[in-house]
């Protein structure tokens, strides 16, 4: 009796980890997780270009979050693609950032960077999206 229940316990266990194999993303969700931050904080900060001073504060949250995100997929293995990504959007965000800690931006220049942020990290999460885990 006790081998039975031994047994139907090791089965239920294994079927748990298939079913959540099965089930779960294909790829890295907090990668995902931290290029939607991003993504979403520059296209909040695009909102606010009139105000100088609360933009740059949002321009320093963006970088320091592309900070992170370098952090956190520089020592995945297998995670070339990201590391690359993670370094672009690294030296966009520093450079947005050293511009805008330097002087007051205008609204177009506001917009059109924060653009290309946004524009950026839709496309790392189209990839990380894709890459299978």
């Amino acid at each position: 009796m006790k081998r039975l229940l031994l047994v139907c316990a090791i089965f239920a266990l294994s079927g748990c980890t298939v079913f959540d194999a099965y089930f779960m993303a294909k790829y890295d969700t907090n990668e995902y997780a931290l290029i939607n931050d991003i993504k979403t904080k520059a296209q909040v900060a695009e909102d606010n270009c009139a105000n100088n001073l609360l933009v740059t504060t949002q321009v320093n949250e963006i970088y320091i979050k592309s900070l992170e995100f370098k952090n956190f997929v520089t020592h995945i293995p297998r995670n070339e693609d990201s590391i690359k990504l993670s370094d672009k959007l690294l030296i966009l965000t520093k450079d947005t950032k050293e511009q805008f800690n330097k002087s007051a931006v205008s609204t177009f220049y506001c917009k059109a960077k924060l653009e290309q942020i946004v524009k950026s990290a839709d496309t790392m999460q189209q990839v990380i999206g894709k890459k299978p885990r």
